[in-house]
């Protein structure tokens, strides 16, 4: 309460932005954050020059990250991971699976969307601080494969620097995470970030009248595209049990409004 919010909206892209739009941005509106659309790759030069004027005015300046995708913020996701543990344990012992090889959840694999890093970070960096060597599969929504898992290694390093560093898997890996351990997919972008693909629409819609699951057309609509393909060309086989991670985003929904057409 009391705390001004400047957002900074990077146009990802070009003439897309609207100060009248619908989705997160009217949710920046009613929240009372002033918004400054920069172009593409602009935020950091805007961002030094607003910090610098308003420590100038004599206020505390608090610089979140785009996504709160640092070490500080991929924390979130480590307790994500933590709560999974404590859920697969649980599914596991009603299973009757008591025998299951250590280290493996539940689940034979994690799907999550992978943008600015937070969410993969975190959940692959918390699973193997616990011990748990199940696969996290990253669905890229704007990056190619080879540039965003450079991306989440790094943070990934960073946040085991920070907090994890003594922990068993790290120390037997020299404090590093293992570069293989961090797995990226980018057939499902399309042309580019927030645009358009009918994978990603059909995803939507599948969730939607199969499961009541709401999904966003940015981030978990293309995340879910992914696990769509596949299960249908059999990279996922009968049997195996997969856990998509829901990260939200449904005011954008109601923005895109992704059917297929």
């Amino acid at each position: 309460e009391g705390l001004e919010c400047y957002i900074l909206l990077e146009e990802r892209v070009p003439g897309s932005y609207s100060k009248d739009a619908g989705g997160n941005n009217y949710i920046f509106s009613l929240l009372g954050a002033k918004q400054i659309p920069v172009p593409e790759g602009g935020i950091a030069p805007v961002q030094e020059k607003l910090v610098a004027k308003l420590e100038a005015e004599g206020k505390k300046v608090y610089v979140i990250p785009g996504g709160g995708s640092n070490s500080t913020g991929a924390l979130g996701y480590v307790q994500c991971a933590i709560e999974l543990i404590e859920e697969s344990d649980r599914l596991t012992e009603e299973a009757g699976e008591v025998d299951k090889e250590q280290g493996n959840l539940f689940w034979d694999a994690i799907v999550t969307c992978s943008g600015s890093g937070g969410t993969h970070t975190g959940l692959l960096t918390g699973l193997r601080a616990c011990g748990y060597k199940t696969p996290v599969l990253g669905m890229s929504v704007r990056f190619d494969s080879a540039k965003q898992a450079s991306r989440i290694h790094e943070q990934c390093q960073k946040c085991v620097d920070t907090y994890f560093s003594s922990c068993s898997y790290y120390s037997a890996n020299g404090g590093n995470m293992p570069e293989d351990d961090v797995v990226v997919y980018d057939d499902y972008v399309g042309e580019g970030y927030s645009l358009y693909t009918r994978d990603m629409a059909e995803a939507v819609e599948y969730f939607a009248r199969l499961e009541s699951i709401i999904l966003d057309p940015v981030y978990t609509g293309k995340a879910a595209a992914g696990l769509v393909d596949f299960v249908r060309t059999g990279k996922f086989s009968k049997g195996q049990r997969i856990l998509f991670l829901h990260t939200g985003g449904a005011p954008s929904t109601y923005h895109y409004k992704p059917l297929p057409n």
